[in-house]
């Protein structure tokens, strides 16, 4: 078996059982509107990287029908993004949610170096992991405004 199809698969059984494992069944709702939109986002975000030949995806799931990856942004990153949001440090301190999109962004980046240091499902073309960290912030950012800004008509 390839080592992109192992960590394929592997990955989709990982965020499987954390989402039905550790998502609260009255949070479903809010994790659901998190991992749509997370992974409009995450389109977007993969397009124009794509468009602008920042990174390539030699190893795809739908090789004629995208050059996107479709695990690594429909599924891994949202599932990312739905514990960030359920983890997000409310009414806590400015350092503490600093440090809770640090930690997440750098978890992303460092998920998505490791990929592309041992498996041909990401190229970095003109990409780095510093800059991946800069564009999680931001989009984790964006992410969480939305959720938050769609969660009060879900109280």
């Amino acid at each position: 078996m390839r080592i992109e199809i192992l960590i394929l698969v592997s990955s989709w059984i990982i965020c499987i059982f954390l989402l039905l494992r550790y998502v609260p069944v009255d949070k479903k709702r809010y994790a659901h509107i998190t991992f749509l939109f997370s992974s409009t986002i995450a389109w977007i975000y993969e397009y124009l990287q794509v468009i602008l030949g920042l990174v390539e995806f030699p190893f795809r799931e739908f090789e004629v029908a995208s050059k996107m990856s479709f695990s690594l942004h429909y599924f891994v990153y949202p599932t990312f993004c739905v514990f960030f949001i359920l983890f997000y440090p409310l009414e806590k301190g400015k350092l503490r949610i600093i440090v809770h999109f640090l930690l997440n962004s750098i978890a992303i980046s460092t998920y998505t170096l490791l990929i592309e240091k041992y498996s041909s499902l990401i190229d970095y073309l003109k990409w780095n992991w510093f800059s991946s960290v800069l564009s999680n912030l931001i989009l984790i950012y964006v992410i969480k405004k939305f959720v938050f800004w769609f969660k009060k008509g879900l109280v």
